[in-house]
């Protein structure tokens, strides 16, 4: 879906499309790759930041409690679309839909609505 049918939604649910300003400071916005050299400058026998960052990451216990934050999320994330889908009408009411046509769906849905207030 193009970022310009999101724009309604968008802006009516305060939502922003572009990358968060922390990721853009940290150049993070090029799919999360920083400009970020290692073992360079002084005290360039010590770890970096990032590989601190990655090592740390390496470790059991962060992969199991980054797994169980991850399921949380996506959880939620699909608890909300479940009610989104409630709020749509389509024919037969419980067809199964696929998370972008839920999207989709719900753009079309807005825009009736909206057409529907302003006639």
């Amino acid at each position: 879906m193009d970022r310009e049918a999101l724009v309604p939604i968008a802006t009516c649910c305060n939502l922003s499309l572009q990358p968060r300003r922390r990721d853009r400071e940290n150049g993070m916005a090029n799919g999360g790759h920083g400009a970020m050299v290692h073992g360079v400058g002084p005290g360039s026998g010590t770890l970096s930041r990032e590989e601190r960052r990655r090592r740390r990451r390496a470790t059991q216990k962060y992969r199991t409690a980054h797994a169980t934050r991850e399921r949380v999320r996506v959880e939620a994330f699909n608890l909300a679309f479940a009610e989104l889908r409630k709020l749509l009408p389509t024919l037969p009411p419980d067809k199964k839909l696929s998370k972008i046509e839920i999207l989709r769906l719900a753009i079309c849905y807005i825009a009736y609505l909206n057409h529907v207030l302003e006639a």
